[in-house]
């Protein structure tokens, strides 16, 4: 039997470096060597040899849903398994926060990208959702007391202080090597600066998506403020 193993990034951003790897991959003891693997990144894209990779680094151009189907190939009929994943626009990503954004902290800071990526695009997503989801914890909620999304922020602006800062320390938490060490230093110190950035006093919301400000939303306690 052969086993296809996989690991990929669910979200992606348009034309955002992503990684399908599947070095994971591997035979039961009666089944012939594996002699190809084979990557499809989306549909009609074609198959692309990987053998000797096990990966596949690849930009999408267009968003939606795709579908990656990898084939693996012994002595027998090929092997196949397909994942799934969403590529969004810059829109639709709203992301807070970007790399240009934490650039001018850490000028060399891409020397820490994780293999297969070329920007930190997946650090500040997380950010994204670390914030929304402390909003969420302080009761800050829609008028149907929906969790809030990134759309129904108003202005990124009053969040990419706080969302930079997030993931800052999400990238340096994930390459120190021990707890005191200067890089978990530096992710303390990041994360401390991203707390304080998350006091602030307002926040407006657009809560109907109509790119007007319905609300004033009083971070510490959680009231809306109608204006």
């Amino acid at each position: 039997m052969i086993f296809i193993q996989i690991k990929n990034e669910n979200i992606v951003q348009i034309d955002d470096k992503t990684r399908i790897d599947v070095e994971g991959t591997f035979i039961s003891p009666d089944e012939a060597a594996i002699t190809l693997i084979e990557i499809e990144p989306e549909a009609a894209a074609g198959y692309i040899d990987v053998t000797s990779t096990k990966y596949l680094d690849w930009s999408y151009s267009t968003d939606g849903v795709k579908i990656a189907t990898i084939r693996v190939t012994t002595d027998g009929a090929p092997t196949s398994k397909a994942i799934s994943l969403t590529v969004l626009s810059i829109a639709d990503d709203r992301l807070f926060s970007t790399d240009k954004d934490i650039v001018s902290h850490e000028a060399d800071i891409y020397r820490f990208l994780r293999p297969g990526r070329a920007s930190f695009l997946d650090f500040h997503r997380v950010a994204q959702k670390m914030i929304l989801d402390d909003l969420d914890q302080r009761g800050i909620t829609d008028n149907q007391d929906n969790k809030l999304t990134a759309v129904d922020l108003f202005d990124l602006e009053e969040v990419k202080a706080w969302s930079k800062y997030l993931a800052l320390s999400l990238i340096f938490t994930s390459i120190q090597s021990e707890v005191d060490d200067v890089y978990a230093i530096k992710s303390k110190s990041y994360s401390d600066m991203g707390a304080r950035q998350s006091t602030r006093a307002f926040l407006r919301l657009d809560l109907d998506n109509d790119g007007v400000q319905d609300t004033t939303n009083n971070m510490v306690s959680g009231i809306l403020a109608r204006r």
